[in-house]
């Protein structure tokens, strides 16, 4: 009997470290991008808050020490209305440093049709300005949020509609595979969905269909795709099952940095 606990406990512990621990240890990637920009940008994605290991501290960590001007969240923020207000303690923690909050809808935040509009209503009554097929023009670039989970033909065209073309601009949409269906110039893409495979196994999105880029390996990390640069987040939340292999949960800072500027 002492053995067989022995060995039960001895699973359990190999279980945890294996599968909860990366969902618990943030990785912080840092990543350059050449847009001619003096800013830094925090990227989340993928919050999926009712899978969510990462405390409200950690965020408050690290926006002391990078100081980002901007917080892009390129969606998965739940798929139940019941979780929405446990997004507050990262909300709070942007607006406790005065940081602008920009954000698109992903597949999960369109569960139900009111999850959406809930979703939308709560977040911009806390600050975060949610973009839809639309865009808004910053200082130094122009930013556009693509929603492909709203069926709408002429998402692209309103979402360009009043971009400028003096300016460098940034995508926000939520599905890398959606890069293809992008017709219209821009310069970098943030988005997320892949979550880095969420569990590393070999062939993973062979047998799992996340779209032609997955397929090709192109799940994770910064890659210039025929001169569009194009970021796709490992996550910070877990969607389906609360656990992770392989791939920890990760924030993204990006340093649009002068071009010439050493890396």
């Amino acid at each position: 009997m002492a053995e067989f606990i022995w060995f039960l406990a001895g699973c359990t512990g190999l279980f945890y470290l294996l599968f909860i621990v990366p969902t618990k240890w943030l990785k912080v990637e840092r990543v350059d991008v050449p847009l001619g920009i003096d800013k830094k940008i925090l990227h989340l994605s993928d919050i999926h808050i009712e899978r969510n290991r990462i405390p409200s501290e950690k965020m408050r960590d690290i926006l002391k020490r990078e100081k980002p001007d901007y917080v892009f969240i390129t969606g998965d923020f739940t798929a139940r209305e019941r979780y929405i207000p446990r997004l507050e303690a990262y909300l709070t923690a942007f607006r406790e440093r005065d940081i602008p909050v920009y954000a698109v809808f992903g597949n999960h935040d369109y569960r139900t049709f009111h999850l959406s509009l809930l979703l939308r209503e709560w977040l911009e009554e806390k600050g975060v300005s949610v973009l839809i097929n639309e865009s808004i023009e910053l200082e130094d670039f122009s930013l556009i949020g693509l929603d492909f989970y709203r069926e709408d033909e002429y998402g692209v065209e309103k979402a360009f509609a009043n971009v400028s073309s003096k300016k460098p601009s940034i995508v926000l949409c939520h599905d890398p595979n959606d890069l293809a269906e992008v017709n219209k110039p821009f310069d970098l893409m943030l988005s997320g969905h892949l979550h880095g495979k969420q569990f590393n196994i070999p062939l993973f999105f062979k047998f799992v269909d996340k779209g032609v880029l997955a397929k090709r390996g192109i799940y994770q990390g910064l890659h210039n795709m025929q001169g569009r640069f194009l970021y796709i987040s490992k996550g910070i939340g877990q969607a389906h099952w609360n656990l992770r292999f392989g791939v920890r949960s990760e924030m993204t800072i990006v340093n649009l940095r002068k071009k010439g500027k050493n890396v």
